[in-house]
């Protein structure tokens, strides 16, 4: 590589810098762009070891021109090669949008031990491994019944599978009831309505059917992975998030008619453990888990992320001479490529899409290793690819759209 930085240099065959730099939007008065960034707005940071944070104008003209491809959005890391005579523009000549994790191995033994073992000893007994995932708002707007959770949970039922991965929202704060504040619970026994709390409907609605769920099943072996979202009414409102967990470190009962058993402060899911269980124990049946996080299931690796980062990078992108239908492809490798969960930054503006980023643990959404399996529920099409030859990534979509479920 080159000895310079972002520095003006003579040479005719330079790279931009030692080390990756990262891709801003120049937010310039002269710029004819409102906020998004395009081919002409594009900035070049140096890394503050090499060049002390430098910035430098980057003219993508001459790759249009040659039919050399892109995808670029702000926060990204790449590595530039290009020509920087003057000091304020380098025209980039090749750029490497990064390299993804090496994957994890598993050594024979252990793969004889998973694949073949008993099913008891977390073995596969000779079967494959089944996962099924969704992803919420799990109740339409117009109805806080929960119905299409339900329907879900009909499937798994029948599926047996061996994993359930579930991300949020459980208690989606943009349903009207949920955000207006007016959640009405209806207890049994003739107890009738009540106002409660998001904690109680979580409890009562989605606790409570995954509860009947083995009380109908007692030995149904699936195991179910909670991931939150942001947009969670019962989680703290910060990415990366923390597992879903009680609130107080001893519920206490609420003591209303009809509502004996229901608990304050608690998200129910211990209730989950025993049922139809009576006082035995087994495997753990209900895993909480951040987001984002990174699960192995025996030797598949399975990376998850419940925030939307595939709509937020395809708003703030730039690109060109891509093939045609890459979209998804492209959104997807993006995360590989970067290593990380949520390479945007900043993340967008547009209240639909606020994510507030905590910046002094931004190293719990890098992806520690290229995974198996990539979960990334998004607004957008449903798809199933495999990227990078390694990695499959799906999209399992939403289970509710509005009024529908």
């Amino acid at each position: 590589m080159c000895p310079c930085c972002l520095s003006p240099c003579s040479s005719k065959n330079h790279i931009a810098s030692r080390s990756p730099a990262r891709i801003f939007l120049d937010f310039s008065p002269s710029q004819a762009h409102e906020g998004k960034i395009n081919r002409t707005s594009v900035l070049l940071e140096g890394s503050r070891h090499y060049s002390n944070g430098a910035r430098v104008n980057v003219d993508l003209s001459s790759l249009t021109s040659n039919g050399a491809s892109y995808s670029l959005f702000p926060g990204q890391i790449v590595a530039v090669e290009g020509i920087n005579s003057s000091g304020r523009k380098m025209v980039a000549q090749r750029i490497c949008e990064g390299a993804a994790r090496p994957s994890l191995r598993t050594s024979v033994d252990a793969l004889m031990k998973y694949h073949h073992g008993p099913a008891d000893h977390a073995g596969q007994d000779g079967k494959a491994l089944k996962i099924m995932a969704m992803s919420g708002p799990y109740t339409t707007s117009d109805s806080l019944d929960y119905a299409p959770l339900l329907d879900a949970l009909t499937q798994v039922q029948q599926d047996r599978p061996d994993v359930v991965i579930m991300t949020g929202p459980f208690v989606d704060m943009r349903q009207p009831s949920i955000s207006s504040g007016s959640i009405l619970l209806e207890f049994e026994d003739g107890g009738g309505k009540m106002n409660v709390t998001t904690e109680a409907l979580f409890v009562n609605k989605v606790a409570a059917a995954i509860e009947s769920l083995y009380e109908e099943a007692p030995m149904l072996c699936t195991q179910f992975v909670l991931v939150p979202s942001l947009d969670d009414a019962v989680s703290e409102f910060v990415y990366p998030q923390p597992p879903l967990r009680n609130r107080l470190k001893k519920p206490k009962e609420m003591r209303l008619p009809g509502a004996e058993g229901l608990d304050y402060g608690s998200l129910g899911l211990n209730h989950i453990e025993t049922a139809g269980r009576g006082n035995e124990k087994g495997f753990k049946r209900v895993h909480c888990v951040s987001n984002p996080c990174t699960l192995q299931i025996n030797e598949f690796t399975v990376g998850v992320t419940a925030t939307d980062i595939m709509l937020h990078i395809s708003t703030d992108e730039t690109n060109a001479n891509l093939e045609p239908g890459s979209r998804m492809t492209r959104l997807a490798q993006h995360l590989l490529q970067q290593r990380s969960f949520y390479p945007l930054f900043p993340p967008p503006a547009a209240q639909t899409m606020a994510t507030n980023l905590d910046l002094a643990h931004m190293a719990e959404w890098s992806m520690p290793c290229q995974p198996d399996l990539l979960i990334v529920p998004s607004k957008l099409t449903t798809f199933a690819k495999k990227v990078m030859d390694k990695t499959l990534v799906v999209n399992p979509g939403i289970l509710t759209r509005g009024s529908t479920g």
